[in-house]
Order: C-alpha cells, then structure tokens, then sequence
C-alpha cells in the first residue's frame, strides 16, 4: 500500500512538472520527445507525448543535463504548480529555485505542497541538548538487484484544462512535439535558435540575428538593338539588329544583426547591422557595342562586385507612452521605400531617419535624410563614392482611415541633384551625365513631391492608389537644351477582389508626358529612384525590363520601372522631365493552386500620354502613341512552405503596337532593309535561398 500511495504521489508531482521543450536523450541511443520531466529518488519520471508516463535512473540520462530537471512541485493556494529544484524557508517565507535559474519567494502561508515542515528552514535555532543515541539494531541486508527496465508507472493522465504554469520570459514558451522538431538543429527553419534572434544570446534582453540569402536572376529575352558600328553579321546591314541576349546576375548577402529589446510590443531599444553583398553578373548579345563602349569587348561581359551593402545603427530615443509609442534613430546605409508601392524612392542607401509612431500606433511617421552614394553599374551594389545628389522624405500614415485595416499616407520628397561640377562615365565607358542627347550640359535640378497615397481594405474590396504632384526647376535640360520649369503628375490605382483561392486584379496608372519640350515647361514625370510592385511587377515584360532608345544614349525605360523617362541609367543618370508620359491599364489574376503554389496571369494595354518629347529626340514626326499589349504568366513555388527557398519563374512579352513600329522600324529600299518592329520576349527564373 506504501509503495502504491508513493507511485500514485508521484504521479501527481508529475502532473505539475512544467512542460519542458526537451527531447529526452538516453545512454541507449533512445530520443524520446517529452511533455514533463522530473527527478525524484535517484530516477527521471517523464511524460511522453503521448501522455504516457515512465521512469529510467538518473545514470541513463544523458540530456537535458540533471540539473535542469526539477526534484519537486510547489502547489500555491491560487492553484499554480511550480517546478522547483530547490526549497528552504527562512523568516516566514518560503524560497524557491526555478529550473531556468531564477530565484523567487512566497509566504509560508500562501503554500499548500509539500507540507512546510518538509522544507529546510535556514532560520537560526537555539541549540538543543543532545540525547543518547539509542542503539538500532542492524538490518539484514537485502540481495542487491538489478537495475529496473523502462516501466510504466500508471495510465495516461487526462490533460487538465487552465492548468497555468507560469514562463519566465516569451522564448520559453514550448513548440508542439513533433517528430519533425525531434530532428532539430541549427539549419531547421521551423526550430528557435540565437542564430535567428529567438532567444538572447546576452543577458535576458540581446538577441542576434544571423541570415544569408544567395538571389540567382537568370533571363533570356530579346529588345530592341542597334546592329551596331561593328557588325560581323551578314546581311547585318540593318539598322536594328538581332536582339536576343542572356542575362545572369547571382548575388549573395551575409547579414548580421545584434539588437537590444524585446520587441513583442515594442521597439528596440538599439541595433546594429551590417550586410555584405557579392554579385557576379554576365551579358551576352548577338551584337557588338552592347555590353562597353570598346567595340573589341565584342558581345559578353562579366563582372563581379563587392560592397557593403547596409550598414547603421539604430537607436531608440524615447519611450512617449505605456502603449509604447516612441520615437526612434537609424543612421548609416539602410533600406528605405517612401510609399506603399515605391512610386517615387525606394533604394538602400547612406541617409539618417528619424521614426516613430503615437496614439497607440495608429500613426506613424518619417523624416529621412540620404546623401546618394553612386550605384555599381552592372550590379546596382552601393559603392563608397558620392553621388552629389541630397534626398528629404517625410511622411505621415494613419491606420484605420475611413475603415479597419485602411491605412492613409501623406508625403513630401525633396531631391536636389548637384551633379553638375563634373562629367560621369559608368563601369562600360559611358557617358551617363549628362545625358548623350540634344545639348549634353552639365546641369542640376531641385524637385519637390506631394503626395497622397492608401493602401488596405474596405470591405471585401482591396484598394491600393497613389497621386503626386511634382514641381520645381531643371538647370539646363539635355533635350529642350534649356532650362525648364518643371509641373508634373502622376496617378495609380489598383482594387482586386479574393473569391477563394483567386485573386482578380484590376488596375490604372497614368504619368504625365510632355506636350512641347521647347516651351520652358517640363511637364513629363519622372521619379527619384522607382521601384513599383504594381501592373503585374515582375510579370510584366514592360515593368521588368530595360528597352534602349537605339542610338540615342538613353533607355526608353530602366529595368524596374514603368516610367518612360528618357534616362540614360536609373541609378547614375539624372531625372528627365521631359519625356512622353504613360498610360497603363492592367488585368491580373492570381491563383493558389497549392499552399506551395501560386500562378499569375498578368496583361497590361501601354500608350504614351505624349510624342512630342520623342518626336524632337528622333527628329521623326508623327509618331503615334499605342505602345501595345504587355502580357505575361508564371509561377510562384515555395517548396518549404517558408520563405527559406523561393522560385519564381515565367515568360512576359510585348506584342509591338503602332508606337513601337514607328520607333523600330527601318524605312529604305535597298536591299536587306525595311524590318519591321519584333514582339519582344522575356523568359526568366529566379532562385532566392534564404538562411
């Protein structure tokens, strides 16, 4: 009967051992996950995940280490049950050791188990007189037995509802058991470990956040090309030539971050993070005088690049409320995008920021300041040489604006391009700035945005728009060889409606164009560095890609951008005003085939807003406006179901309209002349690899 009440005790210890994130390692090689742990007389009695209980001795224990395994459970009145590894009395309170390490005390009083005069008491007693011992006769003693097998000691136990153990901190907080979480490690993505910050790696608040990602681009696709000064093609006597090429760039980036906070409800109280980037990227045409402004480079290029890619320090300046509104300090090269979509900045680059948020984190706010620095040619990395180009943002979001989850941002930009001291030649040997058209001066500009933009919900309806006014002045525009006033604007907005697993998109976009670039007045938008997730993003050809104007020293429009802004590079060249403008309309639709797979099909209709600007760039008059239709399909696989592995592929092209048989075509009645403009292509796969 002792021995049946003691098992029966024990088991109610059990009971309430705290739930141990633990997988129980014996000397046999045996894995065992465990709910609860506990020692008591020289044995580990444990709870397996299946709610079964069993005993082995403390010698077959090789992990979790003994000493993290509580001997006792202390039952309060208010019905908690604490695992403790130690207990003594001392002064009317009851102290207590936990198995994380934490010391804590509660009155003698408030104590139901184990009974007090079990508990050591450390108060100091007067000294007694010590009684004769009395003689004990000695016992026979018993054959030694073997050690016991794994036993079981008593039925499931039935899981007791509202049971509250209480955790010292939020990363204690344990995993379900799986057989998957038996095989953790430090490269399981679904398992916590200091690499990824889920526990401290200092003290109790520390954490370091370790990632890499490997990003391989991979396209083929065909544009528009020159034949070029050197063509060794026959019958190459062509204007435009052929327009295939292949494009790989992989790139890697090593992050380290080491913060303090923790960042549950509020922010951090300091950071530091430091990201290192390698490109390698390689071009291949089918035409010379591509890929350098040396003919004898003939039609590939590679190259790789270094950089340090971020690099701040951010610090939390003060605490505003106990709702934890604060506001805080980010200096050094840090990611910045000024609006929901990155209509007009959106770049990783040398600035300060000053941030926060109030009224319970329904308003947030910005005021960020960037000193460029200037961009590797071929892969877009930082470099450490200035750009002589100053950027302001600041903007204002309220949550909740009109309706739950419709969030309203207000926003100003300012750039101030002081690029006009010296000329600047990119990686190829080309001129990039000034641009190579019209009169190629040295000039600055000074612009200023407005902007009014939303993202959210209302209703079943997601909405998305942006609108913004740009005003100010260029020095000595390139192509109007003047300098212009400049007065331009720009819309966007996209509703989609989810039914299920699909997603049906519709959306508009207009940017202003030109209508004379000889009047003074710049009436074309441009941004300062766009970077637009909209009309189809990456599956869309005329979003995705760069198209040059032959023989003019300046793109059509830069990858990464639906803009048709007459630059001569996104990240070296300077904004121009003066440019024809745009007029997009888009259909999407998204499809979740699988949790792992995702389809889009993506068609957009392009025009120019206006000609004029291309019209005095040619000197070809009459040119019509209807760019064409931009289609596009592919696929978006997450084999893991995370974000660790990634790969998006598909195919986008362009089935040339009137404007492109007017800007691509050769008109001649020699032989071996009059092509006409091609469809272009884009077929791509993209790989990201995260860690």
């Amino acid at each position: 009967k002792r021995r049946l009440w003691a098992v029966a005790a024990l088991a109610l210890a059990l009971s309430g051992a705290a739930l141990a994130d633990e997988v129980l390692w014996l000397k046999d090689g045996r894995k065992i996950p465990v709910a609860r742990l506990m020692r008591r007389n020289g044995e580990v009695v444990f709870q397996t995940t299946k709610n079964e209980i069993f005993s082995v001795p403390e010698d077959q224990v090789l992990s979790p280490p003994l000493d993290r395994i509580a001997t006792t459970v202390l039952v309060l009145d208010d019905g908690r049950r604490l695992p403790v590894l130690r207990l003594a009395r001392r002064g009317g309170m009851v102290l207590f050791q936990t198995t994380s390490g934490e010391r804590f005390s509660v009155a003698e009083s408030k104590v139901l188990e184990p009974p007090l005069a079990s508990i050591p008491s450390l108060d100091p007693t007067p000294a007694a007189p010590r009684p004769e011992p009395t003689p004990v006769p000695t016992p026979t003693p018993l054959p030694e037995e073997p050690p016991l097998p794994m036993r079981p000691l008593l039925p499931p136990l039935p899981i007791v509802d509202g049971e509250f153990v209480p955790l010292p901190d939020r990363w204690s907080i344990p995993y379900p058991v799986t057989p998957r979480s038996a095989r953790s490690g430090l490269l399981d993505p679904y398992d916590r470990n200091v690499l990824k910050g889920d526990r401290p790696i200092l003290g109790g608040s520390t954490f370091l956040v370790l990632s890499a990602l490997v990003d391989a681009r991979n396209e083929g696709r065909r544009t528009p090309v020159a034949s070029g000064v050197s063509t060794d093609i026959p019958k190459g006597a062509e204007f435009f030539g052929h327009g295939e090429s292949l494009f790989t760039t992989p790139r890697a980036l090593v992050s380290v971050e080491l913060f303090s906070g923790q960042t549950a409800f509020k922010p951090k109280t300091w950071a530091l993070k430091a990201t290192g980037a390698f490109n390698m990227n390689y071009s291949r045409f089918e035409e010379n005088n591509n890929v350098s402004v040396d003919v004898r480079e003939a039609r590939s290029r590679r190259r790789q690049d270094l950089a340090l890619e971020e690099a701040f320090g951010e610090v939390r300046l003060r605490t505003l409320t106990r709702h934890y509104d604060a506001v805080s300090l980010r200096a050094g090269i840090q990611p910045f995008v000024s609006d929901f979509r990155g209509f007009v900045f959106a770049d990783t680059n040398l600035g300060a920021r000053l941030f926060g948020n109030a009224g319970n984190n329904k308003w947030q706010y910005n005021a960020a300041y960037f000193d460029l620095l200037e961009k590797q040619t071929n892969s877009e990395l930082n470099t450490f040489e200035k750009r002589e180009q100053k950027v302001f943002v600041a903007n204002l979001f309220r949550q909740d604006f009109l309706a739950h989850g419709h969030t309203l941002e207000l926003s100003y930009h300012r750039s101030r391009d002081e690029a006009d001291e010296r000329q600047h030649y990119d990686a190829n040997g080309f001129l990039v700035r000034p641009a190579r058209i019209g009169s190629p001066r040295l000039h600055g500009l000074d612009v200023h945005y407005a902007g009014l933009a939303s993202d959210g919900h209302l209703g079943p309806l997601n909405l998305s728009q942006a609108y913004y006014a740009v005003w100010g002045e260029d020095e000595a525009n390139p192509l109007a060889g003047q300098a212009q006033d400049v007065r331009a604007y720009m819309g966007a907005l996209e509703a989609s409606l989810d039914r299920d697993w699909l997603r049906l998109k519709v959306a508009g976009f207009f940017a202003s164009g030109d209508k004379d670039p000889l009047d003074g007045r710049a009436q074309g938008f441009d941004g300062i560095d766009d970077a637009p997730n909209f009309a189809g993003g990456a599956f869309s050809f005329w979003n995705r890609t760069a198209i040059g104007l032959t023989q003019t020293g300046v793109l059509l429009k830069a990858p990464d951008s639906l803009l048709p802004n007459l630059r001569s590079n996104k990240f070296e060249g300077q904004a121009s005003f003066v440019n024809p403008g745009l007029v997009l309309a888009n259909l999407e639709l998204q499809a979740e085939l699988t949790p792992k797979l995702r389809a889009v099909l993506n068609a957009n209709y392009l025009r120019f807003h206006r000609t004029a600007a291309l019209e005095t760039l040619l000197f070809q008059p009459g040119i019509r406006k209807t760019i064409g239709i931009d289609l596009g399909v592919g696929v978006v696989y997450r084999p893991l179901l995370s974000e660790n592995v990634v790969i998006t592929a598909g195919v986008t092209g362009l089935l040339a309209g009137p404007a492109f048989d007017d800007l691509y075509s050769s008109t001649c009645a020699t032989a071996a002349c009059g092509q006409g403009a091609q469809d272009l292509y884009n077929g791509f796969v993209q790989v990201k690899l995260l860690y």
